[in-house]
């Protein structure tokens, strides 16, 4: 049988579990771990670890390592060995309950004693939990069910008493051995057993619902426990301390009686002590002695002795032959000159035990005799045999003297005068610990004791009681609680157990197998859960949720059936084509219509890609097709000349992306409809209305030239009534012939043949002839036209015609919409390299409603419009379209009721002057920039302002074009409209990026609405230097170019070529912000520095000691790879035939040195800003 699955991570967490545990108990076992519970007040250190429990331990973790290994009989190894640990923790169970049976503590002799012990060593509950250990592990590869549920059972109790066991060992440590069979329980074996059961239940998840809830029942139930173990704590701390007040007043008042038995002697000394007789030990000493001594019950004995310890007097005959020299207690008198207590020692007159009670004898001032009493230890035997603690049937009384010796001990556990130095609770009260304090009986037993001295410092009385005997009925207490808890917990995970099978689970495995009928499809099906709540409240909303999810299915069904059956009996070519990861592209569907017009059955078009499908010519040109719709990013119409069926036909494609949750193109719908027809007819329809629009302008032109006439006067006076109708019909031939310029314009635009003469147009002229024209129109209608001052000179690339057509439109709208009375405004102006003419009127402004449509073909904001104030509603959309086509823009801004302002931007021209030579300023080598842009108008227009820039324009119309171009001519930078003929702009850039010699030159995207590309994921990684809106600012691209096309971070460096040494000096100083300077005084010189260095100018002076300046002209403009410019800056007036290789020639005395540094920015173009426009003059200053 295969081991049961588990994931890597709860097999490595068990392993880990596993190892440490092994890893504690074998170090406990080899002595290097001490096994010690945590230091506690009144705790001492517990048992070590038993051998038999180590290696049961160290089984159980071995056994958890085999079962979940590969191999089989590793597998059967693991469970002979929790065979083994099962039999031991029973074994040991069994001899415990024998032991606490039979109530005999020994174990039979020999070996098997040994096991015996081991047997009897064992704590219970660490049995217990290897019992559930063993069955837990055994259980693991067991697929059955109830197997399983019991594993559930036995790994959560398992775990649950190690981890009860170890939190009373950090919270309460005494409480351990207060509860039943914890009682012999190491915390090596507990931390050993956490470890050991927490690889097992967490080897594997809570298999189900009940077994998680009875983990949280377990949980909530811990804090109950745990107040219960607070509680019961605190309780024993209240015994303890109620115990040793109990302990200190019986030593108290034992002592006292102590004390008192020595007072009552010494009072019976102080009286004889005063006798002459007993002072001098007179022959009535003896005598006297012998009268008083009945006086005191407890004194056996009365006599004198002197400094050599002979006993001179005493209350028997014959006593005077004792010596007592070697008595410490003589000998302390005599030293100690006061009253003195003895300790124990054997009488020698009886053989008794005694004490002697010494008061030294004072005559003439000498201390030469002592008089002492022996006392009885019957007496202290008296006064510890009397009970002095009620209900403290186990309290005991112990005196010592001083030397530990027993003086009476209530009992019959010691002999007097045994000496009991080596007995702990004896040392600790001998070193003067007062309590209380807890340590073993001489019995063994665990007591409470308390000391107190006595006997004048001689003895020490010591009081015990049983720590059993205070905290015994606490403990017991405690047990009685922690088996209600756990019979309360047992019941409560029982009947939650019961009721979540009755309550939720069976419900719950209903709805699964509802959930897993629904899966099946079988969406009729209805759930029969029987249950209410929450339960019956998910039935009843799967079940809703079913018959919408068929009712849903079923009008999807329906709507698929429809759109399935307008694809494929559509008249339209139509397929959808997936976008792969990779950006490959792979059919997915192909109509009837499709399969007709390609000859390509749905099963050989089908998941293949357009090449498979098409061959690799027209296939390459379709997945281009795919990928320009790719880059726009929004439906696109196309059209392409298609040979079908051996007949050449014009298709209009439909391309409309699908984009996924992600923004990426996932498919892509097109459509291919035949509208050759459409095109013969648009044809036709064209041709009809030039031959039309022409056949009808030549007699119109008659017409409406002798209606002029006729007006005029040419044929006489007219009366009043004739010259009205004249007049109505000349304005109404010239509105007809403005209708048939505007449909014939509008059909060149879309037949896409309108022509253009570009050149340069100056703008004021511009206005002023489009203002003119229509004085008279402004004159009859009461308006004023104002043209605005402005900047004059300003100048654009375009034909003056159509320019002039659209200004003329501009403001005869504005003319006419207006009110009499109210002025028409024309004002220019510049911004950077942009030209903008604005026409501003003051009338009743354009509805919102008709903005979107403004520039729409026949559109106007009302059609009676058309009858009161004439016009076709084609005059804007002409207007656009000739802006657009001069690389410019138009906007407007309306208010309604406060008049409307329409803008045209146009890309600004600067006419360049003439150098020396009479050539172009800059003719010098310049950068190429590549113009990729498939207008032919706009491309122009961009490379005369590239060129009008400081760079060199070479416009392509194609992506196939501009990568031959790259590949067979040197191009420095790229300007890249996003919409080509065939392609797309970025599709160029990446094919550019692909190739060594476009791999790094920089390329600027140009395009009406750069936000489709910017959003394109192509775009990144393209190193695309700026995204630029038409019109361009051509002073913001120059500038760009001329910093990407500098090495970064190098200043332009000029060599200045100048004899006299401290105007090199200032003319250093004042190009220092702009270039690095390097000065030399001839030409000798500058060939070495020209030869040796790389120069972006040379500044030049005539006359030099070693010849003429002008002499290195040549060799500058022959200079490779790159022609240097130079200047000329002398003193002299140079000719134009000598300096024709120069860039511009001044002379020091007509010029100031800021002329030279005006002329020398505009040359070097530095980084950072934007180059001026060229200045080039020669001679002085204007």
């Amino acid at each position: 049988m295969p081991p049961r699955p588990i994931s890597q991570s709860r097999y490595a967490f068990g392993v880990c579990a596993v190892v440490s545990a092994i890893c504690v108990v074998g170090l406990s076992m080899l002595g290097i771990v001490p096994d010690a519970p945590p230091a506690a007040q009144g705790v001492d250190a517990r048992e070590p670890l038993g051998l038999g429990m180590g290696v049961a331990v160290l089984g159980a973790g071995w056994s958890w390592l085999l079962i979940h290994a590969r191999d089989r009989r590793l597998r059967m190894a693991g469970y002979a060995l929790l065979a083994l640990i099962a039999a031991f923790a029973v074994a040991a169970l069994v001899a415990r309950g024998l032991m606490q049976a039979d109530k005999s503590p020994t174990a039979s002799p020999g070996g098997l004693g040994a096991v015996e012990a081991a047997l009897r060593a064992a704590s219970p509950a660490s049995c217990v939990t290897l019992l559930f250990a063993a069955l837990a592990v055994a259980l693991t590869h067991v697929r059955s069910t109830r197997a399983q549920e019991l594993r559930q059972l036995v790994r959560l109790l398992g775990v649950s008493l190690p981890l009860f066991t170890l939190a009373l060992f950090v919270y309460d440590p005494a409480a351990v051995a207060a509860i039943r069979g914890f009682g012999d329980v190491s915390l090596t074996e507990t931390m050993a057993l956490v470890l050991l059961m927490l690889a097992i239940a967490f080897d594997g998840p809570a298999s189900s619902l009940r077994w998680q809830i009875a983990y949280i029942g377990v949980v909530v139930v811990a804090p109950l426990a745990a107040l219960t173990v607070h509680f019961a704590s605190a309780e024993r701390e209240l015994a303890l301390a109620h115990a040793a007040s109990r302990l200190r007043a019986a030593a108290t008042l034992v002592g006292e009686r102590q004390d008192a038995v020595v007072a009552q002697t010494q009072q019976l000394l102080a009286v004889l002590g005063r006798s002459e007789a007993v002072r001098t030990s007179a022959p009535s000493c003896a005598s006297q002695l012998a009268e008083h001594l009945p006086l005191n019950p407890w004194v056996r004995g009365l006599f004198t002795v002197d400094r050599d310890g002979a006993i001179t007097c005493g209350n028997r005959p014959g006593i005077t032959s004792v010596s007592l020299a070697d008595r410490d207690y003589v000998r302390a008198a005599f030293a100690d000159k006061r009253l003195t207590v003895s300790g124990v020692f054997i009488s020698r007159g009886d053989g008794e035990p005694r004490i002697a009670v010494v008061l030294p004898l004072e005559s003439g001032g000498r201390f030469d005799r002592i008089l002492a009493a022996t006392v009885d230890l019957a007496a202290m035997n008296d006064t510890v045999e009397r009970p002095v603690m009620e209900g403290a049937s186990g309290g005991r009384l112990t005196l010592v003297d001083s030397q530990g010796v027993l003086i009476a001990r209530s009992g019959a556990a010691a002999r007097v005068a045994e000496p009991l130095v080596q007995a702990p609770f004896v040392q600790r009260a001998l070193a003067g610990e007062r309590g209380p304090f807890e340590a073993e009986d001489l019995d063994g037993e665990r007591s409470m004791f308390v000391s107190q001295p006595t006997l004048a410092g001689q003895g020490t009385l010591i009081a015990a009681m049983p720590r059993a005997e205070v905290v015994g009925p606490v403990d017991q207490r405690l047990n009685r609680r922690l088996l209600l808890i756990a019979v309360i917990l047992a019941a409560s995970l029982a009947l939650g157990v019961a009721g979540s099978e009755a309550l939720v689970l069976r419900p719950l495995r209903r709805l699964i197998a509802y959930a897993g009928r629904l899966e099946a499809g079988d969406l009729a099906a209805r759930p029969d859960t029987g249950a209410r709540g929450e339960v019956g409240a998910l039935g009843r909303a799967l079940a809703v949720s079913a018959a919408a999810i068929q009712d849903r299915e079923r009008r999807l069904a329906a709507t698929e059936a429809l759109f399935r059956g307008f694809f494929d009996h559509s008249p339209d070519a139509q397929a959808v084509v997936a976008v792969e990861p990779d950006g490959a592209f792979r059919i997915e569907t192909w109509n009837a219509a499709a399969a007709d017009l390609s000859g390509i059955p749905a099963s050989h078009a089908v998941g293949r890609s357009p090449r498979e499908t098409f061959g690799e010519a027209r296939g390459e040109a379709i997945e281009r097709d795919l990928r320009r719709a790719i880059a726009l990013g929004r439906v696109s119409i196309v059209e392409r000349e298609v040979t079908s069926s051996g007949a050449p036909g014009v298709f209009e494609m439909v391309q409309a992306p699908q984009f996924a949750a992600d923004g990426t193109v996932q498919r892509i719908f097109v459509s291919a409809r035949d509208i050759s027809e459409r095109k013969r007819v648009e044809r036709l329809k064209n041709e009809f209305v030039s031959t039309v629009s022409h056949e009808l302008r030549t007699p119109l032109t008659s017409i409406a030239g002798s209606l002029g006439l006729l007006a005029g006067g040419a044929a006489g006076t007219l009366g009043d009534k004739a010259r009205h109708l004249v007049a109505i019909a000349h304005s109404n031939s010239l509105r007809l012939v403005r209708l048939i310029n505007d449909i014939l314009d509008i059909e060149k635009i879309e037949a896409g043949r309108m022509t253009f003469e570009v050149r340069t147009v100056l703008v004021r002229e511009l206005i002023e002839q489009a203002v003119g024209g229509l004085s008279g129109y402004a004159e009859d209608l009461g308006v004023r036209v104002e043209v605005a001052e402005g900047a004059r000179g300003l100048m654009v690339r375009g034909d003056p015609d159509r320019l002039t057509q659209v200004v003329t439109n501009l403001v005869g709208n504005a003319i006419k919409f207006s009110p009499r009375g109210e002025t028409v405004t024309v004002a220019s102006a510049a911004e950077g390299d942009i030209v903008m003419i604005a026409v501003r009127d003051r009338g009743p402004g354009i509805p919102e409603s008709f903005q979107p449509r403004l520039f729409s073909k026949f559109a106007q904001a009302d059609g009676s419009d058309t009858r009161r104030l004439g016009g076709t509603g084609l005059g804007l959309a002409i207007a656009r379209e000739i802006v657009e086509r001069h690389a410019g823009a138009i906007s407007f801004r309306s208010t309604p009721g406060e008049g409307s302002e329409f803008e045209v931007r146009l890309p600004r021209h600067a006419e360049p002057e003439t150098s020396v030579g009479g050539r172009p300023a800059e003719s010098f080598l310049r950068p190429t920039v590549l113009v990729c842009e498939d207008d032919p108008l706009v491309a122009t227009i961009l490379v005369e302002q590239m060129r009008d820039a400081g760079f060199d324009g070479l416009a392509v119309g194609t992506v196939r074009a501009a990568l031959e171009t790259v590949k067979t001519q040197k191009v420095d930078a790229a300007l890249v409209d996003l919409c080509l003929p065939d392609g797309d702009g970025l599709g160029l850039i990446q094919e550019l990026r692909a190739t060594p010699a476009g791999a790094r030159i920089p390329v600027v995207v140009v395009s009406a609405d750069v936000s489709f590309g910017q959003r394109d994921m192509r775009a990144v990684g393209l190193d695309i230097a700026a995204w630029l809106q038409k019109p361009i600012d051509m002073r913001r691209l120059s500038g760009l170019l001329r910093r990407r096309l500098r090495p970064y971070g190098l200043r332009p460096r000029i060599l200045h070529v100048e004899d006299d040494g401290d105007l090199a000096k200032v003319v250093s100083a004042a190009l220092s912000s702009l270039a690095d300077v390097i000065s030399v005084a001839g030409l000798s010189d500058a060939r070495r520095e020209l030869a040796g260095g790389r120069f972006d100018l040379v500044i030049l002076d005539v006359a030099l000691e070693d010849g003429s300046g002008l002499d290195l002209l040549p060799e500058l403009s022959a200079a490779h790879p790159h022609r240097i410019p130079a200047l000329v800056f002398s003193a002299q007036d140079i000719e134009p035939a000598s300096a024709v290789d120069a860039e511009v020639a001044i002379t020091k005395s007509r010029s100031s040195l800021l002329a030279l540094v005006e002329e020398v920015r505009r040359l070097t173009g530095p980084p950072g800003s934007d180059a001026a426009p060229p200045r080039v003059r020669m001679g002085a200053e204007p």
